[in-house]
């Protein structure tokens, strides 16, 4: 019985184009026998042979290979890889997470500006309407003699501290020259400060908000309506 034993034998320069292609096709041949030597007979390893080919740099080096091509070159996707694609898709993950959030907490502050702002507006017209009010009811009449006008005081004691609660010194000189108590606007609490010079008061808000910070908010002067303190 006979038998017939096929060797082929091919002599494969590196630095030939069609010569390296030849080199890729043997080694996706899977599991076929074969062997490499170099020019001086010293057998060649195919992983040596492997990343003499990829310093090569040619019109296909920027194919994509298949997973199946990958593993028929190299033995497969190897775990350092696996690591450090797995690393770099949780740290994308974990930015856009954190963009995300940081996106929802600035529209959220800015939802509850908008409602303070909003707030303080209404309760600066309120005080305004309530001093006109104070005024015109026959309050702070004109008094020739007297070296200025008091009806901002009176307005504030009277109006805007019914209780008397005192505190009326918000300089620590000694005099009393305002009022500063907390109001709710927008479901947050809002410290308002109404001082009062003559017959006008100047009157300002600030909130402290989740981390400790004080924001100066809106503020105005107003005066009130000259048919109550002129004759």
């Amino acid at each position: 019985m006979a038998s017939h034993l096929t060797v082929h034998i091919s002599v494969l320069d590196l630095l030939n184009q069609e010569d390296r292609s030849q080199i890729h096709q043997i080694l996706n041949q899977g599991s076929q026998a074969r062997t490499f030597h170099q020019s001086d007979g010293a057998e060649l390893d195919e992983d040596v042979l492997l990343e003499a080919l990829n310093a090569f740099t040619d019109e296909n080096a920027a194919e994509d290979l298949s997973l199946d091509q990958l593993e028929a070159l190299s033995g497969g996707v190897g775990l350092p890889e696996a690591l450090v694609s797995s690393t770099i898709l949780m740290a994308m993950v974990a930015g856009a997470s954190g963009l995300f959030a940081d996106s929802m907490g600035a529209m959220q502050n800015s939802r509850m500006q908008d409602a303070l702002n909003a707030g303080v507006n209404a309760n600066i017209e309120q005080v305004r309407e309530d001093l006109a009010g104070y005024a015109s009811s026959g309050n702070g009449e004109y008094n020739p003699t007297a070296l200025s006008g008091s009806l901002g005081e009176d307005f504030v004691k009277t109006i805007l501290d019914p209780t008397n609660s005192g505190g009326y010194d918000q300089d620590g000189d000694g005099n009393d020259d305002g009022i500063q108590t907390t109001v709710s606007i927008g479901g947050e609490n809002v410290t308002r400060t109404v001082l009062w010079n003559g017959n006008s008061i100047e009157i300002s808000y600030s909130h402290v908000g989740d981390d400790g910070t004080t924001t100066s908010m809106q503020g105005t002067s107003m005066v009130a309506p000259a048919a109550g303190w002129l004759p």
